[in-house]
């Protein structure tokens, strides 16, 4: 009885370490690929749009996420399912679809536009792994903060 007793509360001890790992979005970032957990590092400010004559959220990047503009990088994460990107570009996630940035539960800094190297081909749902350069979008709003240029897809060795 006494160790079902302290089972429960060491299951408890741990719930609670695991639930302080949760991040500011809500996600349990100690499940995130490392290039993700730098992605993530993301401030925002307020500033006025002058074509849009609003006040809008722009990105601050970290020092870190500033560090990997330009660079090649491998990203897992799960392609976004719509038919509006015509064959340009994939939307990536760092998170399963039920919680990416457009469904709650996240951030912009989540997620990135993908331009495959060479011509789309249909992706899973399931995880995918891109290489490619890194761009950082902090001015144009009419795509996302994080953008992946001259993407291939990366399989993993069975």
């Amino acid at each position: 009885m006494k160790k079902a007793i302290f089972a429960g509360l060491l299951g408890l001890i741990l719930l609670g370490l695991a639930y302080q790992q949760i991040s500011a979005h809500g996600q349990k970032s100690l499940f995130l690929g490392n290039i993700w957990q730098t992605l993530l590092k993301v401030t925002w400010q307020k500033k006025y749009n002058a074509d849009l004559k609003v006040q809008i959220e722009y990105p601050k990047f970290s020092p870190e996420v500033q560090a990997l503009a330009g660079k090649e990088i491998t990203i897992t994460g799960y392609v976004i399912p719509s038919d509006l990107y015509e064959g340009d570009f994939v939307v990536l996630s760092a998170f399963p679809v039920s919680n990416c940035y457009f469904c709650g539960g996240a951030g912009p800094e989540s997620v990135m536009e993908v331009y495959p190297k060479n011509q789309r081909r249909s992706f899973a749902t399931e995880k995918v792994t891109f290489k490619g350069k890194l761009k950082l979008n902090a001015n144009d709003h009419t795509h996302l903060i994080y953008i992946l240029q001259e993407a291939i897809q990366v399989f993993e060795e069975d």
